[in-house]
């Protein structure tokens, strides 16, 4: 017919890097988006889906790299090779969904072991959680020795910097989950480990907020992906999650109690307030730009799934209606949200698949 199916090609950014390199991205996405919706499935009531929901995120954990790894297989030695480079900081912050999402999956396994169900959760939430702790301080520093060593200007900050509090965050909540169910000793060491870690990637949400807030003040929104801008909102309320799990812990002062409790609540209503530009702004984007030819992405459900999750929290221990409203229809809203990027994607991928067989570009 003449006609030729035009393949992407990968474009290098500033830095000349190959924008096709393992490091872009968010690997755990969908991990990430779908373990969270197991959460707060739990959270909503609907407990018949917090199960499948968290099998579905483990099989996505053991499916995702094998299939990147099969679909790169051509050139992984080059892009493995590319990844071990250390290069400015916006490239090494998605490479933070992998210990996220693996935190939110130890958090989920400690649940499901601790209602009774089954015992075989354990040793798994147990192996989860520690690699979780190990990915998060290898990608920690490698994104801080990145900010040392290359340079760093306000327009590479976007959305995906989020993610690197998140990781702290998310380890927090998995470990404080854990320490309810530990021997006593364990037990304090493993809270003080979640306390540390909920007030580091707290301090460090804030740090990354103030730099968003003069980055979108000065060039506005222009140069970096729209969508993980959710993270901003998500972050914060996961935030708030953590800094509530870790002030029910037993042994703290008065006076810490205190700063974690008006901590939180700051930290869930900035999230609230986030809420509102970042729909708007989606909104906008949905019915005026998008062509809806691309892929879903997956940050808004996790997003919401984590505000969600914040809102509840400050709920409960306020005993404030208003943020338990908030929350679960933040949670509801997860679930709807995971359910139509799910379906699109999976649609997206067949038409894909069909595309490339039809054309003959399969490879």
């Amino acid at each position: 017919m003449g006609l030729n199916r035009v393949r992407p090609k990968a474009i290098a950014d500033a830095s000349g890097r190959s924008g096709t390199a393992l490091h872009q991205g968010l690997p755990f996405g969908a991990v990430m988006a779908t373990a969270g919706a197991s959460a707060v499935a739990g959270r909503c009531g609907l407990h018949i889906l917090v199960v499948p929901l968290l099998v579905l995120a483990i099989l996505q954990t053991l499916w995702l790299p094998v299939a990147g790894i099969w679909r790169r297989r051509a050139t992984f030695r080059m892009e493995c090779r590319a990844w071990w480079k250390l290069g400015p900081a916006h490239e090494h912050c998605g490479i933070h969904t992998v210990p996220l999402g693996l935190a939110v999956i130890a958090g989920g396994l400690v649940a499901l072991a601790a209602s009774g169900i089954a015992r075989w959760p354990w040793p798994l939430a147990v192996a989860c959680l520690v690699l979780t702790w190990v990915l998060t301080i290898v990608c920690l520093g490698r994104f801080l020795w990145s900010l040392v060593v290359c340079d760093c200007t306000l327009r590479m900050v976007g959305g995906a910097w989020f993610l690197v509090p998140a990781a702290l965050l998310g380890a927090a909540i998995a470990t404080d989950a854990l320490a309810g169910f530990a021997p006593e000793a364990g037990a304090t060491m493993l809270a003080a480990l979640a306390l540390a870690g909920a007030l580091l990637g707290w301090a460090g949400y804030w740090v990354v907020a103030l730099a968003a807030l003069v980055r979108v003040w000065r060039f506005g929104l222009v140069g970096v992906p729209q969508a993980p801008w959710w993270i901003a909102m998500g972050c914060a309320g996961l935030a708030a999650a953590a800094l509530g799990r870790v002030l029910k812990a037993p042994g703290s002062g008065w006076a810490l109690h205190a700063f974690l409790v008006q901590a939180m609540v700051v930290t869930c209503i900035f999230a609230a307030i986030l809420c509102v530009p970042v729909l708007v702004c989606s909104a906008a984007f949905l019915l005026r730009r998008c062509r809806f030819r691309a892929p879903a992405p997956w940050p808004p459900t996790f997003s919401t799934a984590v505000f969600a999750l914040g809102c509840l929290e400050t709920g409960d221990i306020l005993q404030s209606p208003a943020f338990r409203s908030l929350g679960l229809a933040a949670g509801y809203a997860t679930l709807l949200f995971w359910l139509v990027t799910m379906v699109w994607n999976v649609g997206h991928m067949g038409i894909d698949r069909f595309g490339d067989r039809a054309w003959g570009t399969d490879a």
